[in-house]
């Protein structure tokens, strides 16, 4: 293994994040050598704003549906041509930034020197409300020192990066990345949305499990103590003149329209038990039908029987009061 410090790879998949893009590529090119975007049939400024980014490689991720294992294997794979050498693989979203006294930390050094096929656990703060709120998570496994390793990934809720038997774990405690996931709840609960209709295609646990998980009325809040954000996180990107702190918002995502494509391709009835019906998802098909956004159901979209969502409220309830109860969860 070479003496020299190892290449930092940054590798993102986007689609449609042109709200926060410039962000986080201003972020990571302040220590990354290499950023690699798989964009996914963007319609916004997304590739426009990679384009201003000499360190930014683009490469198109053409799948028509959301699948992780092929865009992970996709970036995974452009890292490993592009930078042959020594190098840690940091997978991270276009809405997580790493914070701004990450460089600084002994962990950074200590990541720095880390044998190759060692994962990299990392925890994400979730920003809420404003810059000046977060709630702490646990580490997730965000980084590899690569050598080669197969990827094994799944077609939704991946992990990022190779995690074959034999690697070290190592667990970067003074290293944060902040994840505005929370800043825009609106934009949460309509990914959730979105998720739960990939997993019901998928054939993933089924609707009251779905329910439990993807609750697009869920308050993130009451799930951990949310604390005082540190300062540091953010003041050396706004001393250069990052914005750290606007966020833009709207009355539609993309993941509505994705869901509107999943309507045309199996019909909306298809997808009654799921929880996503607190959305009136015809006024959604007719704002896309106006912007000529395809592929969009034809005729009007109808919700199911209000007897229906009265009953799968009633059965969620009663099922997520069986798993606390008997299984502890």
């Amino acid at each position: 293994m070479s003496s020299q410090s190892p290449k930092i790879v940054v590798i993102t998949p986007i689609k449609n994040e042109a709200w926060i893009l410039d962000r986080f590529l201003a972020v990571m090119s302040q220590f990354a050598d290499h950023i690699i975007i798989a964009d996914q049939n963007s319609t916004d400024e997304s590739v426009a704003i990679c384009k201003n980014y000499p360190k930014v490689t683009l490469i198109a991720n053409n799948a028509k549906e959301f699948n992780e294992a092929e865009r992970q294997l996709l970036l995974i794979q452009t890292a490993r041509d592009l930078v042959p050498e020594h190098k840690i693989i940091l997978a991270l979203d276009a809405d997580e930034m790493l914070a701004a006294n990450a460089t600084q930390t002994p962990g950074w050094q200590t990541m720095l020197e880390a044998k190759p096929g060692t994962v990299l656990f990392i925890e994400k703060v979730s920003i809420c409300g404003d810059t000046n709120q977060c709630i702490r998570y646990y580490p997730f496994p965000l980084g590899y020192v690569d050598d080669g390793s197969e990827h094994k990934p799944s077609k939704i809720h991946s992990v990022r990066v190779p995690m074959p038997e034999y690697a070290s774990k190592l667990i970067l405690h003074d290293i944060k990345i902040l994840h505005y996931l929370l800043m825009r709840p609106e934009a949460q609960s309509s990914k959730v949305r979105f998720y739960s209709m990939v997993e019901n295609t998928l054939g993933k646990g089924n609707s009251f499990s779905r329910r439990v998980t993807y609750n697009p009325k869920r308050d993130y809040t009451k799930e951990g103590p949310v604390e005082t954000s540190n300062s540091a996180w953010f003041d050396a990107w706004e001393a250069i003149g990052i914005d750290m702190k606007s966020i833009t918002t709207s009355h539609y995502y993309w993941y509505d329209f994705e869901v509107l494509s999943y309507f045309q391709k199996y019909g909306y009835y298809h997808f009654w038990l799921e929880d996503i019906w607190n959305f009136d998802w015809e006024a959604c098909r007719q704002y896309a039908k106006s912007k000529n956004i395809s592929p969009i159901p034809e005729s009007p979209i109808s919700p199911p029987p209000k007897i229906l969502g009265q009953m799968m409220d009633g059965l969620g309830y009663l099922y997520t009061r069986f798993r606390k109860v008997f299984k502890g969860v």
